[in-house]
């Protein structure tokens, strides 16, 4: 990715329409931004660097409107790890067969497999100088789906403050994955989902409640 790829800071009112663009319901807004996250999806499966010119050749869409989308190659990436995470999370309260252990390795083996399938994105998103404020933009979403995790489970060890405990899990896990994504650690992706498992509390699924309880939250679910 080149220094002209990436837009100096937008002002206010496109900042604005980008906000309002995230959370519209317009079918034709969702089907740009369908084709744009479709082309990093091919992309992604071939050789080479992911770049904004590369999707906007790819997706069809001008590249004036994908800066109406996003500010840059970095929001792109930080939306599709955010559509990635709500996804997992939605499928671990889709329901489950009482092994939770089994549904967290699960989690983690598709996170793992979303960093995989866009490892040629993400490493040039994360090789930039800048990098390491979208890693932290990153952990932030991440903790927010731990806390509701954490929040549904209901096994906050006592002592331990929720949003402290969320915010360490989430910057762990951020780092490990991206260090996987630039190389800096060797794994094979089986082997990275199952230390991220080991390395999480065992209280996040070992203990998590009976379903049935009241007010419960149905738990993750094993897709296994």
């Amino acid at each position: 990715m080149t220094p002209s790829e990436r837009t100096t800071p937008s002002e206010p009112a496109l900042a604005a329409v980008r906000g309002g663009l995230r959370d519209s319901a317009d079918p034709r807004v969702q089907r740009t931004r369908q084709k744009l996250f479709d082309a990093v999806e091919r992309l992604s499966a071939q050789p080479g660097e992911v770049t904004v010119s590369a999707i906007v050749a790819e997706s069809g869409v001008s590249r004036a409107t994908f800066y109406t989308h996003f500010a840059d190659i970095d929001e792109l990436a930080l939306r599709m790890q955010e559509s990635a995470f709500d996804a997992i999370a939605a499928a671990e309260r889709d329901g489950h067969d009482g092994d939770h252990t089994a549904a967290m390795f699960e989690s983690q083996r598709l996170l793992v497999e979303h960093y995989a399938d866009h490892r040629a994105l993400y490493a040039a998103v994360y090789r930039l100088p800048a990098g390491r404020g979208v890693q932290a933009r990153v952990a932030w979403v991440m903790a927010g789906s731990i806390r509701s995790h954490i929040q549904d489970a209901g096994t906050l060890p006592a002592g331990l403050d929720l949003d402290l405990t969320a915010t360490y899990i989430a910057n762990a896990a951020t780092g490990l994955l991206v260090s996987w994504v630039l190389g800096e650690v060797d794994a094979e992706p089986q082997q990275l989902a199952g230390h991220l498992l080991q390395l999480m509390p065992a209280w996040m699924h070992a203990g998590h409640r009976a379903a049935g309880d009241a007010g419960d939250i149905p738990p993750e679910r094993n897709h296994s």
